[in-house]
């Protein structure tokens, strides 16, 4: 509580919203009851007592945040919001519908996020996911339109299908930062399916720098599986810290001046909040950026931060703006990720070799996300350490040539990037051709997967303690 006091709340608020989602009837009242009275014990023990309850105090707002993180929960459950579309869905409804994101191409449909504002002419709110028939008119969908669908929703998956007959284009949004952003995005892409670079290249740089995955051949994503590196194909939490320490290793002749701090900070954050762009806002890169810009403005103001604590922090305000994002798979991957590299950071720190610091960086990552693949994917990858070693630091520098050949596609920029993706193309295919290379079927126990993580964590201690000695 003293080196990173919000470490603990952010966990206790994970733990209220998992306890809220888990536990059937536990009423609001209960957890109000539990917050007040937190709250009346820790007035009474700050009035009367002349010293600072240090021990007592801290358990009672470990106590409070728990309740806070139950209540919100509760406001959050469609089980208990009376305005939640699944509410209203009981059979073939009229749902007016604002896309979250731009449709992407799956094996038969464009598949999209997008918020429910109204069902049958009734005002609603939450998510769901949008499955369209492949057509040219799902094709020019973009983020911020909104849609008339007719159909029957699966409540229970959170989803509706819908073919071109069933669903009418009403709205278009231009003028938001996100929605300009997407068409700068769009605009891009364009540009990089003119160019010179085969599809089969094309497609492994466009996920890498827009994280469209439309053009990505199935056998590469298949290697790229395989291999126990796929979270190269997803722009998160690694693609903007590569990005950052890329940034300040080639700067780092500025020294660690204020002078130098405040200019290669500035670099960093014009850097990281232009990738983001590039994406379209995408919410996984923006959770990303928004991070790593909290880590790279305590540099610059040079003060001692704990950086868990302002991961806690940031975690804390997004759980309380949207409880629901815990059980997200991409937040999920996007903090475990950020966590496992702010823990290494003393390893990383160890030698200024970017070779080193792109491997370490990978590896944290992949170590760290470890325990929410293997219980959502049900996959185990046995060459993956190898794999992140050898091919996130060619990876470094496959984004530094991707981003270079979306702004300027020409063969001088398509040469170097065609040789780097065919060597990781030859990589790739030689560790996902290994005997046994892929462990599936695995179906963890909630007990086995907190063994996991707890193993991982006490790892990430043990290294990260002997670091700051070395």
């Amino acid at each position: 509580m003293r080196r990173a006091p919000l470490v603990p709340l952010a966990l206790a608020t994970i733990v209220g919203i998992i306890t809220a989602n888990t536990v059937s009837g536990i009423p609001t009242i209960a957890w109000l009851a539990l917050l007040c009275s937190a709250a009346i014990i820790g007035s009474i023990l700050l009035i009367f007592r002349k010293e600072y309850p240090t021990t007592f105090f801290s358990i009672l707002l470990i106590a409070a945040f728990f309740a806070l993180g139950g209540i919100r929960s509760g406001m959050g459950n469609p089980q208990l919001d009376t305005q939640h579309w699944s509410r209203h869905c009981s059979a073939p409804s009229f749902l007016s519908l604002r896309l979250t994101e731009s449709p992407v191409p799956r094996a038969k449909s464009w598949r999209a996020n997008a918020d429910v504002e109204s069902v049958d002419g009734i005002e609603t709110h939450g998510s769901l996911r949008l499955y369209l028939r492949k057509d040219s008119t799902a094709a020019t969908l973009r983020y911020g339109d909104r849609l008339l669908v007719h159909g029957y929703a699966d409540t229970a998956r959170g989803s509706l299908y819908s073919t071109s007959d069933h669903y009418l284009l009403t709205g278009r949004d231009s003028t938001s930062l996100r929605s300009r952003c997407e068409t700068l995005r769009m605009k891009l892409l364009r540009r990089m399916q003119a160019g010179p670079l085969e599809r089969r290249y094309r497609g492994i740089a466009e996920a890498m720098t827009a994280g469209w995955r439309g053009d990505l051949e199935e056998d590469i994503q298949g290697q790229f599986r395989d291999a126990g590196i796929m979270h190269l194909l997803c722009v998160s939490g690694l693609h903007v810290g590569l990005l950052a320490a890329m940034v300040g290793w080639v700067l780092r002749w500025l020294g660690r001046e204020r002078k130098g701090r405040i200019l290669r900070g500035t670099i960093q954050l014009i850097v990281i909040w232009a990738f983001a762009a590039l994406t379209g806002l995408a919410p996984a890169t923006v959770r990303a950026a928004l991070m790593f810009s909290l880590f790279i403005v305590s540099n610059i103001m040079n003060r001692r931060t704990d950086t868990m604590n302002l991961l806690a922090a940031a975690a804390i305000v997004m759980l309380y703006s949207d409880p629901m994002l815990l059980f997200d798979i991409g937040w999920q991957l996007s903090f475990s990720a950020v966590t496992g590299i702010l823990l290494a950071r003393p390893v990383i720190g160890l030698q200024r070799n970017f070779l080193w610091q792109a491997s370490m960086v990978s590896l944290a990552a992949t170590l760290a996300t470890l325990p929410v693949t293997l219980a959502t994917f049900h996959r185990f990858y046995p060459y993956f350490l190898i794999a992140n070693v050898i091919i996130v630091p060619l990876a470094s520098l496959i984004l530094a040539l991707s981003l270079s050949y979306m702004l300027i596609p020409c063969c001088l920029t398509a040469c170097p990037l065609r040789f780097a993706l065919q060597g990781c193309d030859w990589l790739t295919q030689g560790i996902a051709g290994l005997p046994g290379a892929s462990i599936e079927g695995l179906n963890p126990r909630p007990v086995a997967t907190i063994l996991v993580s707890t193993a991982i964590l006490f790892l990430f201690l043990v290294v990260n303690r002997r670091a700051r000695r070395w």
